[in-house]
């Protein structure tokens, strides 16, 4: 199961932080290639991602819901479509007027191209995770 992990600083207090990085719809403008994002519900909402393979792209319809926030320090999400599962942490600390990021993200295909598709992902999850910080970063310190 490939896995991205990176920790940023992000220049704004906690509760600015922890309020974006729960809110659905805030979040997934910051996932690299989510299109849409429609609430379902207070835990769960569908994000339309297009995904690049090469010159070929799809949009999968990828369910994401919450499974666990301890707030101002911890949330715990998964996605499921129909040819990924994905499982994400993350973590909060501050420091003052910083707050300290540590998002991790693992990533598993399934289907017949399960094999070809963790491959490809383990190759696009560093820059995929390092466009969330930047994405999170520019949405908080404006």
């Amino acid at each position: 199961m490939p896995e991205g992990k990176i920790a940023f600083d992000v220049k704004a207090p906690v509760e600015k932080v922890w309020a974006l990085l729960t809110d659905m719809r805030q979040v997934g403008r910051c996932v690299p290639g989510v299109e849409n994002v429609e609430l379902l519900d207070d835990k769960r909402a569908r994000w339309d991602l297009k995904v690049k393979m090469g010159p070929l792209s799809q949009t999968l319809q990828v369910t994401t819901e919450t499974l666990e926030q301890i707030p101002l320090r911890r949330g715990r999400f998964r996605g499921e479509a129909d040819m990924i599962d994905m499982i994400g942490t993350i973590e909060l600390s501050s420091e003052g007027d910083v707050t300290k990021v540590v998002y991790t993200m693992a990533v598993s295909a399934k289907g017949p191209l399960a094999r070809i598709m963790d491959n490809f992902m383990r190759t696009r999850l560093k820059a995929q995770t390092e466009e969330f910080a930047a994405n999170v970063k520019r949405a908080l310190e404006r």
